[in-house]
């Protein structure tokens, strides 16, 4: 599906076959998405098996496209492949993304791959159950050459959160890093509040439209009170 009220650069043209040939490879449980970096707002702008995530075209960018494009990061890679991605509703994803460059090197757009793995992982815990050992022999002490699988492997956070718009996805993105502080918010003195606002200009979050408005919610201060941080910070304050 293609955002039919958007004109698709001519550079992503060579990507919306690839689109539907991953999609037939890979199965009905693999979400392929084309971002365009030039609004962010709503950068999906062609979509395969959305179901997979709950998206749709015309839907926002994710955290990990904020943070490559804030902090440039992954500047001399291709691409980025097999990381740990979740959605809102809590489905976790094996995540790829491939950045599209233009001829300056600088990523207008990303073709991204969301796959799945919950019959897999189901099945892998099951069979982790049936097989599962303490390595212990009746009697014996239990020593360091002892083994055991884990029935329920730990799982590591998620590197990408998959929102369902730009609010959405402004709100959890300041959530997650206020909450992080440890202190709440009409707590904060005046500096954990402009550490704060360092890590939400981190990630990302003042490249979205509305985020100011979000970030003086969030810590109880006023917008003005925000733009100043921002500017403390962006000064190296």
């Amino acid at each position: 599906m293609v955002d039919a009220g958007r004109v698709l650069r001519a550079e992503f043209e060579p990507y919306l076959p690839l689109m539907d040939f991953f999609a037939e490879l890979l199965g009905p449980r693999t979400e392929v998405v084309l971002h365009d970096t030039s609004d962010l707002s709503r950068s999906i702008v062609a979509l395969t098996n959305g179901h997979v995530s709950g998206r749709s075209v015309g839907g926002p960018a994710t955290d990990l496209v904020l943070k490559v494009l804030q902090n440039h990061e992954h500047d001399d890679r291709d691409y980025l492949a097999n990381y740990l991605a979740e959605s809102r509703t809590g489905g976790t994803f094996r995540s790829s993304t491939f950045f599209i460059r233009d001829a300056g090197g600088d990523v207008v757009g990303m073709l991204c791959l969301n796959i799945d793995d919950e019959p897999l992982t189901r099945a892998r815990d099951l069979l982790a159950a049936i097989t599962a050992t303490t390595g212990l022999v009746k009697g014996a002490t239990p020593g360091a050459d002892s083994e055991a699988i884990p029935v329920s492997p730990t799982v590591p956070m998620a590197a990408e959160r998959l929102s369902m718009n730009v609010d959405e996805l402004a709100l959890d993105g300041v959530a997650r890093i206020v909450a992080a502080q440890g202190v709440e918010p009409h707590r904060m003195t005046p500096d954990e509040k402009i550490a704060a606002v360092r890590e939400i200009e981190r990630a990302g979050v003042f490249l979205l439209k509305g985020a100011v408005a979000q970030v003086a919610e969030a810590l109880h201060v006023s917008e003005p009170t925000v733009y100043r941080y921002v500017r403390q910070v962006r000064n190296g304050g």
